[in-house]
């Protein structure tokens, strides 16, 4: 029986973004139930957030997040990262914190609860599982630009960038910053228990699975993301 990819509804423009867990690799390969702890706090900072109008689709350590206007999807990562800063910034262990970072992208998706039966009569009685399905060039572009995100930032890409629909804000700069005045108790203390913690994994990089060049070079990314003026 053929898949008919000619009866997919139509995409519409979305705002597609990737957030997850920083270094989940080693801190599953290092202890199952921390690296649960990480994982499940940032899907319950997700489920809290306000999402009207927002979509989620949890993957592993992470998850992808899509909304028709810019307000929505900026407010739903606005809570979610300042959730987990203030995880970060409250725990008195440093083996218990965990960082986040992610990608925010702009373009044309499919939500797979919208692919119907003229798709292909198999999917007709799975739309539980359809659900979980999300198709669109800005999920790659989202997943991509999430490694050029600094620890707790989020990269835009060019995608979103280059395009603001009536009535947005255009994104002046690479990194979005979430801060606002709501937020700034958990926001501030950020750079200084960064510090701290990046001074604390370089004297364990073989113990914790994490080479002292990426130490570095994220230490570095959270300087510069903290010290500019917010989203200039």
């Amino acid at each position: 029986m053929a898949f008919n990819a000619g009866a997919l509804p139509q995409p519409s423009n979305e705002y597609v973004a990737w957030v997850d867990v920083m270094g989940i690799q080693s801190a599953m390969s290092r202890s199952l139930k921390i690296s649960a702890n990480f994982v499940f706090k940032l899907h319950i900072a997700a489920l809290s957030a306000p999402r009207d109008q927002v979509q989620v689709y949890p993957v592993m350590d992470g998850f992808y997040a899509c909304a028709p206007r810019q307000e929505a999807i900026l407010a739903f990562l606005r809570f979610v990262f300042s959730q987990v800063a203030q995880e970060f910034v409250g725990a008195t262990q440093p083996l218990h914190r965990f960082i986040v970072r992610g990608g925010l992208a702009f373009g044309p998706v499919i939500h797979g609860n919208e692919v119907g039966a003229a798709v292909d009569p198999r999917l007709e009685d799975h739309d539980d599982y359809k659900s979980k399905i999300l198709l669109g060039m800005p999920i790659v572009q989202a997943n991509a630009s999430e490694r050029l995100a600094p620890p707790f930032g989020i990269y835009i890409h060019e995608s979103a960038r280059a395009f603001a629909q009536a009535g947005e804000e255009p994104f002046h700069h690479v990194w979005w910053k979430w801060v606002n005045q709501e937020n700034s108790a958990n926001w501030n203390p950020l750079l200084e228990r960064l510090t701290a913690h990046y001074e604390w994994c370089k004297q364990m990089p073989n113990r914790l699975i994490y080479d002292l060049p990426r130490i570095d070079a994220h230490q570095k990314m959270a300087a510069e993301y903290f010290l500019v003026e917010p989203n200039s």
